[in-house]
């Protein structure tokens, strides 16, 4: 049974790694950090932010500028992005992974 989740947190990017999730949806927090940061910018300065669109798909609706950054779909063919981008350690991915071993944890 396909499994899902996002947020990539630490024992479903372990859970991808055995085999038991099928992916989880990330986002780097380091371009999460970059673009708040650019929005601030912006917005101190009285400008517009750019690349905002109308959002109102919150529990209220209430229409809002969003930014939508593109989640990564993380499985176990991918694993090593979430560990080359020091999001999580290789060993926490890979602890108790013994068979059918993704390449990221070999």
């Amino acid at each position: 049974t396909p499994l899902s989740g996002q947020d990539g947190d630490h024992a479903a990017l372990n859970r991808i790694a055995l085999g038991t999730q099928t992916v989880s949806v990330w986002k780097d927090a380091r371009e999460l950090g970059k673009a708040a940061a650019k929005i601030a910018v912006q917005l101190a300065k009285g400008e517009n932010v750019s690349g905002s669109k109308k959002w109102s798909g919150g529990a209220k609706g209430i229409e809002m500028d969003s930014i939508f950054l593109a989640p990564i779909p993380i499985t176990r063919d991918n694993l090593n992005v979430v560990i080359d981008a020091g999001w999580v350690s290789k060993e926490v991915v890979c602890q108790g992974v013994t068979k059918n071993v993704p390449a990221a944890c070999k």
